[in-house]
């Protein structure tokens, strides 16, 4: 796995050690197949009897994010502590709809989308790695109760 031997040359380099508990997290968020948050992680570790702390996970996603390996998204408009983390990945979508009422989210899976990127890269002389689309709106539920955003 390209990506572990990645994390492992980062650490080594930082004189910090490949630990069983490293691992375990590593691998639990390769299982995430979408973007995820620390109490998802935790409970996700828990579930597979995977004993560690909320520190320890702090402690390792800041070293994936430096190592280049991971990154954060950002699904509110304005409130930057409700991030998200996803795997880096060549080609990956991260495109999402966010009410701005209840902040329900619904993943946005739209081959135009894609291609709109490619095709704005490619003629600014770019390669497209990933892209990460946010639209902020009121979803139906909130547009019924009559909520209104400014």
């Amino acid at each position: 796995m390209e990506a572990l031997d990645q994390f492992k040359q980062f650490l080594q380099q930082r004189g910090l050690k490949f630990t069983r508990e490293r691992d375990r997290i590593f691998q639990a968020i390769v299982d995430f197949e979408k973007p995820f948050d620390v109490d998802g992680l935790l409970f996700h570790l828990k579930q597979h009897e995977v004993k560690t702390s909320k520190a320890t996970i702090y402690r390792t996603l800041q070293l994936l994010l430096e190592s280049g390996l991971l990154r954060t998204i950002s699904l509110s408009p304005s409130d930057h502590r409700s991030n998200l983390y996803s795997l880096c990945g060549k080609f990956r979508a991260y495109d999402h709809l966010v009410c701005t009422g209840c902040g329900k989210v619904t993943d946005v899976e739209k081959k135009q989308i894609c291609d709109s990127c490619r095709l704005v890269t490619e003629e600014r002389g770019y390669q497209l790695e990933s892209h990460s689309l946010r639209i902020f709106a009121l979803c139906p539920d909130c547009q019924k109760k009559g909520l209104r955003v400014c």
